[in-house]
This record gives structure tokens, sequence and C-alpha cells, in this order.
């Protein structure tokens, strides 16, 4: 084994680093990301509850960041990926809501392109909301 390992020094992209501005300010799920050129037949949705979770994760809508809304103790989980399609609004006053089919887990936060293959109402403390 060679003990001389060189480390390369970091460059700094100074395209990125000038377009920042002096208050950084994270992209907002909600408001910033681009349904996609496809759509309606194919957009990108994020993700707030993965696979399998028993943990129910929700959008704040003031920061932008997904916050745990509560544990679920029974023995339920999610059977899928749970999320919302971005620049939509819904009668309840939140995004549209997604519910992705596919094998693995995607961790909260995460964004994706999906298909749209239905509709299914849901009816959620009274208002209709759309899956």
């Amino acid at each position: 084994m060679a003990s001389n390992v060189v480390i390369p020094k970091t460059v700094f992209n100074e395209e990125i680093i000038s377009s920042m501005s002096e208050k950084s300010v994270a992209a907002h799920p909600w408001h910033d990301l681009e349904i996609g050129p496809g759509a309606p037949s194919v957009f990108n949705c994020v993700i707030e509850i993965g696979k399998g979770s028993k943990v129910k994760y929700e959008l704040d809508k003031k920061s932008g960041l997904i916050k745990v809304d509560r544990i679920l103790y029974s023995s339920v989980v999610y059977p899928h990926n749970y999320g919302f399609i971005p620049r939509t609004l819904c009668e309840d006053n939140d995004p549209i809501d997604v519910l992705v089919l596919m094998q693995e887990p995607v961790i909260p936060g995460c964004f994706l392109r999906a298909r749209a293959i239905g509709l299914m109402p849901m009816i959620d403390q009274v208002k209709v909301a759309y899956i």
C-alpha cells in the first residue's frame, strides 16, 4: 500500500458561488419546484412519507421543511411512498397528494418523476382531497 496518498484541493465552482445571494434561502419544495414539462401525465412529486414508514411526516408550509406530524403506534405502516405535486392547490388548501407505487422506500424530502395512473378521492377531516 502506498502511503503517499495525494488529496486533491477542492475547487469551487465560481458560477455556483457567484449565483448565491447574500441571504441563502433553501428552495421551497411546494412553490419553487417546477411541476415538470410532461405534466399532467408525467410530473415531479415530493415524497413526504417513505414506503413502510410508521412516522407521518408533512410539509411545513411556512418553512418548506418536512416535519414529523405523529408516530403510528399500531401495526399500520404506509404501504407506498406518499407525497405531493408541487405548485398545485386542492380544495383542502394543501397541494395535491400523490401515492407513488414502487418497490423501494424514498427518503422524505426527495423529489422524483412520476406517471399518473389514476385519481383517488379521499375524505380528509370532512374535506375532499385527491390522491
